[in-house]
């Protein structure tokens, strides 16, 4: 007891002289303009103490001792440290952050000030992009910025990218946005996020027409990370995780489908399928005996897998004052979840800056990628598809590991795992070699040299596997009929180059910077295939062991050319008044002669209104701009019906392989098949933009508000020509279309005490319209149109109304398809008849026709929205990312959401099914029957893809630095993420709201992802 008291006496002893020394200390934050600044963080350097300034931007706060030092900060402000010393009041004033409110910005061919910026411009910088752990580039863009919007369609390793489109689709042919990575046209898809320092998205004429022909459907620069001056430091970030499916549909078992199937034959006047002997013997057997009476869920024999997926990046940045260095390896392997299927990517990239003077520098950088996708031979729409659609009563494998029949031989799960393979491999190597010299002071003169080489190289071997009865162990199929090898290679080759001059001249109120330059793009492209059958050795799928009886080869090769000059000036008059002017002059060689080259101007102007003296008094408003821009783009990326390029479209096609006869002897030779148009040119764009940019209380507060009309016309389309001239018809300059819409985006950030939260929510809308084909059309392609006035690729089929409710009904209704009953769909009957001669139809026929379709549905999203929110506390973080879409339709059929499909299976909806009883059923009555009245395009099977996901959550925490230092550790962060979590919509049951329109079940499915990682720098 006497030890006790004795401590506790030696304890306040000692710590009396701390009580002594710790007091209060007081003050007030102002602004430059004498205004109170609150919200300011005030913390005691070292610790997580601190307090905030009030409203009128007073503190107080205790101090332990003289010797303590604090910290203020605020957003949008210099951070400063205030020695205490002997001062009992401390009043500061505080700066603003001049570098963070003139954020650099990268454009066409240089950069500039965010403040000056006069076109539409959105930037994402890298934390935005690393903040997911995404296994495509483009998939980082989803919600991130107003306009761009990604559709991310399937979760397949390696084919799991979003497909991008920069506010909306404006033409007819290919709409993706041109990508450069550092200045180099690439795939965003090929760069690994951690490597991007920021991303650019040129949305307007004004700020793309710079890049002239290529532009039309929006630019994407992105800029990757480089060394700094200083020591170095390296960093290793990876993660590893899980997916597995969104949503699957639901089938009923064995039971179900054997009795709603016997029901649907019955609606039809047909006699049952599966006695009730059998019925009730599979009931009592199932269980028991799944080899004679099986109950499979093939989508849950197909997708076993859970889908490990993991990456893994390390990097090395530094350097002196001459030069400066960043390496980085990555390595990514994503696993699918459906056996066999895989992809993985090794990377390397160096990017080096040299400087030797004041005058001269030199960059070089190598950028060097190979993938590697593994997969079954076995189609995988298709594998998927069987999956959708064979009946649980047929065994996917026998107890003794022999394979089941599947669908006629054709079994999905047996394909996956025996039926051979399809491997790709993808080797890619791009350099970029840059000279700068500035002779004079605000002059630079700048190259640039940029080689890249493709190297694609495929191998498919289709194998055969045995089926066998059960019982007897006979052969019951060989599938395929026959084994086959197929090999490709293609490969390209693509040289940059380009040279500019910039001159920038400061004049005291008045500001130029000019820039010229020239750019050249030549591509080369080289395609050989071959391909063998029958192979006796099934285990050496080697060419040369393949029979030669029906061995085929191919092979093509292309070029094209780009010569460009371009020229762009901006000036600045006193901050206040910005005018930007840019031109390009593009020739390309997939026009003929005298078409070739074409010219395209944009002008822009912005008026900073908050540097006007006579709003110098109202400091909440940081920045305010108003802003609009004009502008011409073009567009000679031609495309055909399955997407590949067309490199001379004002040429006469001439096809080899032609049988001509002689004498009553057939030869082979060449002949033309489609008609040339030499007078054809480049698709032209034309976009007026109108912007606010609006920045309160240190730019915690920020809006961008824009509205825009984007008019495409000489859209190149293949109008029609009298069959009698029996050759394809030429392309033509003949389509126009127009996108008018706008974008919002609104941001807030700020900081109290040692907590720190931002929000910032982007919202757009656009409105697509085909205004004109020349008098031709309407271009119907299966159950898509393009007409006047609707939308590109409208959604085309039968208005319904309802179902027929008794057979009275039925009969005193127009005549519509086959033989109707109560229960099946009725369809509008439209005004078809023109009765009094005026062109517009004003009276309906007697029968429901093709000439009844409509338009039912647009498929491109639109009221696209996105939320990101984030916050930390003492080395805590959390962000949470919702993403979604307003408006979009897509239209199912087939195996995808028709019961009894091709005598396939039932989902569990469909038991919600008409009878007398059940009059508003959300199923027509059941049918078995592949082709049926209700199964006719229609709006009954168009569904509000609408959607609001929450795309990612993510939580971190980073240890304190006093933890680190023992471990010469820099900074260690762990995390846990997950995507697309939970997704609120309306679509049909069992289908991802992304399922991509005209779906008939062969997709691979949208996946959550559940990953754990790591970031060290040291």
């Amino acid at each position: 007891m006497k030890l006790l008291r004795l401590l506790c006496i030696l304890l306040l002893a000692g710590s009396s002289p701390l009580w002594a020394q710790q007091r209060s200390v007081s003050g007030t934050v102002t602004t430059e303009e004498d205004g109170a600044l609150p919200g300011v963080n005030i913390l005691l350097k070292g610790t997580s103490t601190g307090t905030v300034t009030d409203i009128d931007g007073n503190f107080r706060m205790n101090i332990p001792n003289n010797d303590a030092i604090l910290v203020f900060s605020a957003v949008g402000y210099t951070t400063e440290e205030v020695e205490v010393g002997n001062q009992t009041e401390i009043d500061l004033l505080l700066l603003p952050d001049i570098q963070s409110l003139s954020e650099v910005v990268v454009v066409g061919y240089g950069t500039q000030n965010k403040e000056n910026l006069t076109g539409s411009v959105e930037t994402i910088d890298a934390d935005r992009i690393t903040k997911q752990p995404v296994m495509q580039t483009s998939q980082a863009l989803m919600g991130t910025a107003p306009g761009v919007t990604v559709l991310q369609n399937s979760s397949q390793p390696g084919s799991d990218g979003g497909t991008i489109r920069i506010r909306g689709t404006g033409t007819l042919g290919n709409s993706n946005p041109l990508v450069l990575i550092d200045g180099v046209p690439g795939d965003m898809n090929g760069v690994d996020p951690r490597d991007i320092a920021n991303i650019s998205v040129l949305k307007d004429a004004a700020s793309a027409s710079i890049y002239g022909s290529r532009a039309a459907n929006g630019v994407i620069l992105i800029t990757t990370k480089r060394g700094k001056e200083g020591g170095f430091s390296v960093n290793y970030s990876g993660y590893g995780g899980w997916q597995t499916p969104t949503n699957f549909p639901k089938y009923l078992d064995g039971y179900g489908y054997l009795v709603n199937y016997n029901l649907a034959r019955e609606n039809l006047g047909q006699d049952p399928l599966y006695s009730q002997e059998y019925i009730d013997a599979w009931q009592a057997n199932h269980a028991t005996d799944p080899d004679h009476y099986p109950n499979t869920d093939w989508v849950d024999e197909l997708f076993t897998k859970p889908g490990f997926q993991q990456s893994h990046h390390l990097s090395l940045s530094g350097g002196g004052e001459n030069a400066r260095v960043l390496g980085s390896l990555s390595f990514m392997d994503q696993d699918g979840n459906i056996p066999n299927y895989n992809f993985k990517r090794y990377q390397g990239r160096i990017n080096t800056d040299i400087t030797v003077s004041d005058k001269v520098g030199f960059n070089f950088d190598l950028n060097v990628r190979r993938s590697v996708r593994q997969q079954p031979e076995a189609n995988l729409q298709e594998v998927t598809r069987q999956a959708y659609r064979i009946p649980p009563i047929f065994a996917a494998q026998y107890s003794d590991g022999s394979w089941g029949p599947g669908w006629n031989g054709q079994n999905p799960l047996a394909s996956v795992m025996e039926g051979g393979f399809n491997n790709e491999d993808y080797n890619y190597v791009r350099g970029i070699l840059k000279a700068h010299y500035k002779p004079i002071s605000g002059l630079e003169i700048a190259t640039m040299y940029a080689p890249e080489y493709n190297d694609y190289f495929q191998k498919a071997f289709n194998r055969q596997y045995q089926v066998y009865n059960f019982d007897t162990k006979e052969l019951e199929y060989n599938y395929p009929d026959r084994n086959s090898l197929s090999q490709r290679n293609n490969r390209d080759l693509t040289h940059n180059f380009n040279a500019t001059a910039t001159y920038e001249k400061d004049l005291g109120r008045h500001f130029i910077k000019g820039l010229v330059g020239y750019e050249l793009i030549t591509f080369r492209y080289d395609y050989f295939t071959a391909y063998r059958d029958n192979f006796p050795l099934q285990d050496y799928p080697q060419l040369n062991v393949g029979s030669q009886d029906n061995m085929q080869n191919g092979g093509s090769a292309y070029d094209w050319g780009l010569q460009s000059y371009f020229a762009r000036i901006n000036y600045d008059y006193d901050g206040k008044y910005l005018l930007e002017a840019n031109v390009r002059r593009d020739g390309s060689s997939r026009f003929a002669e005298g078409n070739k080259y074409g010219i395209f101007p944009s002008v822009s102007a912005g008026w900073r209104i908050s540097e006007e003296n006579f709003l110098a008094g109202v400091d909440f408003i940081t920045n305010l701009k108003i802003r609009a821009s004009w502008g011409q783009l073009g567009n000679q990326q031609l495309v055909d019906q399955s997407n590949n390029p067309i490199i001379y479209p004002f040429a006469s096609t001439i096809t080899l392989g032609q049988d001509f006869l002689f004498g009553g002897t057939p030869y082979s030779g060449a002949a033309q098949t489609a008609l040339a148009n030499k007078e054809i040119s480049w698709e032209t764009t034309e976009t007026t933009n109108f912007g606010l940019d609006l920045g309160l209380f240190a730019n915690r507060f920020t809006l961008s508000a824009e509205y825009y009309i984007r008019n495409t016309r000489d859209i190149l389309l293949q109008l029609p020509v009298p069959m009698t001239i029996g050759l394809e018809s030429p392309f033509q300059n003949a389509g126009k279309v127009r996108n008018q819409g706008w974008d919002l985006a609104l941001g807030w950030q700020d900081e109290v005490g040692s907590f720190n939260y931002n929000v910032n929510l982007n919202v757009s809308d656009v409105k697509n319209e085909v205004t004109d084909l020349l008098g031709a059309g309407p271009f119907i392609n299966g159950n898509s149109i393009i007409q006047e006035g609707d939308p590109i690729n409208a959604i085309y089929g039968y208005q319904s109304s309802g179902y027929f409710q008794t057979q009275e009904e039925v009969d005193n209704s127009p005549a519509q398809f086959g033989a109707l009953a109560p229960g099946d769909i009725k369809y509008v009957n439209q005004l078809t008849e023109d009765t009094n001669g005026d062109g517009i139809p004003d009276q309906a026929d007697a029968v429901i026709n093709a000439d009844d379709r409509i338009v039912i549905g647009n498929p491109f999203p639109r009221l696209t929205y996105g939320l990101n929110m984030g916050a930390g506390y003492k080395g805590f973080d959390l962000t949470i990312f919702i993403q979604g879409v307003g408006k979009r339709d897509v239209y199912l059929q087939g195996d995808a959401i028709w019961a009894f499909q091709n005598a396939g299976k039932i989902q569990e909806w469909h038991q919600d099914y008409w009878t007398p009883e059940n009059p508003n059923a959300s199923h027509p009555r059941l049918v078995a029957t592949t082709s049926h009245n209700n199964y006719e395009t229609s709006d009954f099977w168009v569904w509000n893809a609408a959607y609001t996901r929450l795309r990612n959550l993510t939580f971190g925490y980073t240890f304190p630095q006093t933890m680190m230092d023992d471990i010469f550790v820099d900074r260690l962060r762990i995390y846990f993420s997950g995507q697309n979590l939970l997704t609120l919509d309306d679509m049909a049951p069992g289908w991802d709201p992304e399922t991509p329109n005209n779906t008939t079940g062969g997709l691979y499915p949208i996946t959550k992802v559940f990953t754990f990682g790591v970031d060290l720098t040291f």
